[in-house]
């Protein structure tokens, strides 16, 4: 028996703060690009373009903390408010603290503006996650389910045939990552060129980093797995659709990461990387990104109707 209370109505500001901090490396890359492209930027941002820009800035530690910031907040997690919380004071005690030596040594320069934008943006945050109707509507989803098993846990109605075709479709799309994986350990080359040709400790240096690049390309993968087991679940019935939409949120940024090394490897000069590997990762980048888009729709939109 599974008993369940209907949670409170989401707050769009929220929504839409979550929404920009997944998009931030997206959003940065696109401002950084168009800086460099229509202005003379300073060194070391005056070649920032491109593949190299970014890898730097999807891999950048503070954007991977504005991601799980935001798919926290997606999930109206009670804890990830508190955090969002306390970065935004913190933020917003650092920004108020440079603008305030600033205008009490009368020395101005261009990080006024960079710290003013911020305590613009951090000070309303941190006194909007503050609010007594967020913390209600995070604490109690985080406790709108009471549940009494007695029995392993089933959907509460049948699934709607378009969520069984889409998940039937992501575990196919799971079984040609395993593929790919197996493919990847075992059926690629990648070597340096400036060890070329037979030699001693050359063979194996060639096989490490070939296993290396395996192995982070199947923590690329990984997410796949995940998204595999929740649409088998959602196939015979069980309740796994939150299970689905994590992984498959995660799995979208994995492979913007997979296809980032991916397009490094295969134009970075001193490296050979097999062409026919790159084009197939690429391509399987691109049709899994587009897919858990697509599944991601599929599920908000089941997720609405309950």
């Amino acid at each position: 028996m599974r008993l369940s209370a209907s949670p409170p109505a989401r707050s769009r500001g929220v929504t839409w703060l979550a929404a920009l901090l997944i998009a931030s490396p997206l959003l940065q890359w696109a401002y950084v690009s168009a800086l460099s492209y229509l202005t003379i930027l300073e060194p070391p941002f005056t070649g920032s373009r491109g593949i190299p820009l970014a890898m730097q800035i999807f891999f950048a530690p503070g954007n991977i903390i504005a991601i799980v910031l935001g798919v926290g907040l997606v999930f109206r997690s009670e804890w990830t408010r508190r955090v969002a919380r306390v970065v935004c004071v913190i933020a917003a005690g650092l920004s108020a603290w440079v603008v305030g030596m600033q205008f009490a040594t009368a020395r101005l320069d261009s990080n006024l503006l960079l710290a003013g934008l911020s305590l613009a943006l951090t000070l309303p945050y941190a006194w909007y996650f503050g609010r007594d109707s967020l913390r209600v509507e995070f604490r109690a989803r985080e406790g709108s389910k009471v549940t009494v098993e007695s029995a392993p846990a089933k959907a509460s109605a049948p699934y709607p045939r378009a969520l069984i075709v889409a998940a039937c479709v992501e575990i196919m799309l799971g079984l040609a990552a395993g593929l790919l994986v197996a493919y990847l350990y075992t059926g690629f080359g990648a070597r340096p060129l400036l060890d070329v040709g037979p030699g001693i400790g050359v063979t194996e240096a060639d096989e490490l980093l070939r296993k290396f690049l395996s192995v982070a390309f199947a923590l690329f993968l990984a997410p796949h797995a995940f998204t595999t087991y929740a649409s088998i679940g959602i196939v015979i019935g069980r309740d796994t659709t939150a299970t689905a939409r994590r992984y498959a949120l995660i799995a979208c940024w994995t492979m913007i990461g997979a296809a980032l090394v991916t397009a490094w490897l295969a134009t970075r000069e001193g490296f050979d990387f097999d062409p026919r590997t790159a084009r197939f990762l690429l391509a399987f980048c691109g049709v899994s990104l587009t897919w858990h888009a697509c599944f991601l729709y599929i599920l908000a939109r089941y997720r609405s109707t309950q």
